[in-house]
């Protein structure tokens, strides 16, 4: 099979391209700013515009898009997140209607963020939020379902907070926590929908597998606190767990982003669920003990 990743530098389509590398199938990597590691590479062909690419991939997977967290959102870093996502789906699509090269189902990433800040369980089946993040990912869902015309199957993936031992918020979150800081933050209440990283590769490799279309969640099925999730990394650790940081230095320092992590999202993953998906690490406990080692 040739497989097609954007975004495949970073920590989920890197591990991806190993997955699909490793069973065999022929990648190929679009790279936008950041060459890939030599152990990377090797697993990979390496394009840097759509214009590069030919034939026929019978999977591709969008996962282009700077991170939400690197940095203030002012107008600027609004437009750059807006422009990592949709303009790189966009000009991904571009191609495929001028039949340069073809896609026979397209995984395109999505984000739990179309929810909008929330404080009741949402499913698939929900609507979206109003805020900033919740209006982008729609519109990145929007920019990729306008492919309907030339694409047989499109799947939104609505990613959660994806926890890994190689980078990304766990690695961000375990270090204060190695020096007994885990803290809640504000009330401690909001929701955290998250999901371990062999879950997730996992589900992307099943989602293909069964033509689901559509937008799905990946989260796992066991939503938690803020204040729960951080206790329970300060347990897994071994480290205590006493530290209460308020709401107002968090908007403080964060701004417009912080609505995000004071408010949270609690996320299930109904049609993973319905649909007979089988988590590895279905709660928290099992995940950290995983990442970070046996208690």
């Amino acid at each position: 099979m040739k497989v097609l990743i954007t975004g495949v530098t970073g920590l989920l389509g890197s591990q991806l391209a190993r997955h699909y590398s490793q069973l065999g199938h022929e990648v190929w990597g679009l790279i936008h700013r950041t060459h890939p590691q030599p152990e990377l590479a090797r697993h990979i062909t390496p394009v840097h515009t759509p214009n590069e690419l030919s034939g026929n991939f019978e999977l591709a997977i969008n996962l282009a898009g700077a991170s939400i967290a690197g940095g203030r959102w002012t107008a600027q870093r609004k437009r750059a997140l807006r422009d990592s996502r949709i303009g790189v789906t966009q000009d991904l699509l571009a191609q495929v209607t001028r039949e340069k090269y073809h896609i026979d189902h397209l995984i395109s990433g999505s984000a739990i963020g179309y929810y909008g800040s929330t404080t009741e369980t949402v499913t698939e089946q929900s609507p979206a939020g109003t805020d900033f993040s919740a209006q982008m990912v729609a519109d990145w869902e929007a920019c990729a379902l306008a492919g309907q015309t030339a694409i047989k199957k499109i799947t939104l993936v609505r990613t959660g907070l994806v926890l890994s031992n190689r980078g990304g918020l766990l690695k961000q979150l375990a270090l204060p926590a190695r020096l007994g800081l885990a803290a809640r933050l504000g009330h401690g209440n909001q929701g955290q929908s998250w999901i371990h990283e062999t879950d997730w590769v996992n589900a992307i490799t099943w989602l293909h597998e069964q033509g689901l279309t559509g937008p799905v969640n990946l989260t796992a099925p066991g939503p938690v606190s803020q204040n729960t999730f951080s206790r329970a990394l300060a347990n897994q650790l071994h480290r205590p767990y006493w530290l209460k940081v308020p709401a107002t230095p968090v908007r403080w320092g964060m701004g417009e982003l912080a609505d995000l992590v004071l408010n949270g999202q609690w996320v299930v993953p109904s049609r993973l669920k319905e649909e007979g998906f089988t988590f590895a690490f279905p709660d928290l406990e099992s995940a950290l003990r995983d990442l970070l080692g046996e208690r």
